[in-house]
């Protein structure tokens, strides 16, 4: 009896300091997901641009978070085969469609956490092998801004109700969630398909002659360094803004666009490391957490129209609950 009773203050013991190890550990402020990773490798579809921003301020944000920072490594596409030695405790961060798709097609033996990928492009890769299909060790945080959120913009910045959205081949199977999400917003959608490079401008100009804004989704076939100047020529002319999903839109003649910079992206992503539990697994697919409005003056003043200015725009659409969609 007396040995059960040893054992038993021995575990009770244990338990306590457990505890107690936590509790202080949890005072500190120290970063418990990071400590359930060996390291971070960062997979970068390109060199240079928005996906080294990334990769720059996810280190300098791990460094900042408090407590012991993982090792963090940097490494192009063209080394991809070096993950093949990562050991289990590793995270994976993919940055960039090419980089997820590279990922997919590795063996599942580190979790991978896809970043600057669009919804669409990673839902259409997810049903395509098992190791996709199981969020807990292959999820992502998107490029694009929540429907919700995008809408709500369009809502905010122009007094006209219909919205008109151009969707191609792969990016077809958003119609359903847009066309739900305008309607959730006061808005009436129209969508129109371009099945090919010669669709494009007729179904643009059908299209705009019953919208009084165009809402851009990031389906390459469509919005590209092609096609993107002959878009919004059209939608000008037709007295039509357009309203971009990204600041570049906005620099090159879109009226406004509500968008996620890569530092803001990393920032949210330093926040799911810290919170990874140790043997857990990653957080389900995501949209952007923190984000940014810009509004292009020239094109405003070129249309006549009046809007509010872009703090004012940021602060309404932040009022948005996270879990929209």
């Amino acid at each position: 009896m007396s040995s059960v009773r040893a054992k038993g203050g021995a575990i009770l013991g244990f338990m306590r300091l457990s505890f107690l190890c936590a509790f202080v550990a949890a005072c500190l402020g120290f970063p418990f997901g990071a400590f359930a990773q060996e390291g971070v490798t960062v997979l970068l579809s390109e060199d240079g641009g928005a996906y080294a921003e990334f990769a720059t301020s996810l280190n300098a944000g791990l460094g900042q978070a408090g407590g012991s920072k993982p090792p963090v490594r940097v490494l192009p596409l063209a080394r991809s085969d070096e993950l093949a030695r990562a050991g289990g405790g590793q995270l994976v961060v993919a940055v960039g469609t090419p980089a997820m798709t590279a990922m997919a097609r590795k063996p599942p033996t580190v979790p991978v956490l896809n970043v600057l990928v669009p919804r669409a492009s990673f839902r259409k890769l997810a049903p395509s092998s098992p190791r996709t299909q199981d969020s807990k060790s292959f999820s992502a945080v998107y490029f694009d801004q929540p429907w919700s959120r995008q809408m709500a913009l369009i809502r905010h910045a122009l007094p006209g109700r219909r919205v008109g959205i151009l969707l191609g081949k792969d990016s077809l199977e958003l119609s359903a969630s847009v066309l739900a999400a305008a309607k959730a917003a006061g808005l009436s959608a129209s969508v129109e398909v371009a099945n090919d490079e010669a669709d494009l401008l007729p179904a643009l100009k059908l299209l705009l002659a019953r919208s009084d804004s165009l809402l851009a989704v990031p389906d390459a076939a469509i919005y590209n360094r092609s096609n993107i100047a002959s878009i919004l020529l059209t939608s000008y002319r037709a007295k039509v803004p357009l309203f971009g999903f990204s600041a570049s839109y906005v620099k090159a003649g879109a009226l406004a666009s509500v968008f996620s910079e890569p530092a803001q992206i990393a920032q949210q992503v330093v926040e799911i490391i810290q919170n990874l539990p140790a043997g857990g697994g990653l957080p389900a697919p995501q949209s952007p957490r923190y984000f940014s409005v810009r509004v292009n003056s020239q094109v405003q003043l070129s249309l006549e129209l009046t809007m509010e200015n872009e703090v004012q725009l940021l602060q309404k659409l932040k009022q948005i609950p996270e879990s929209a969609p």
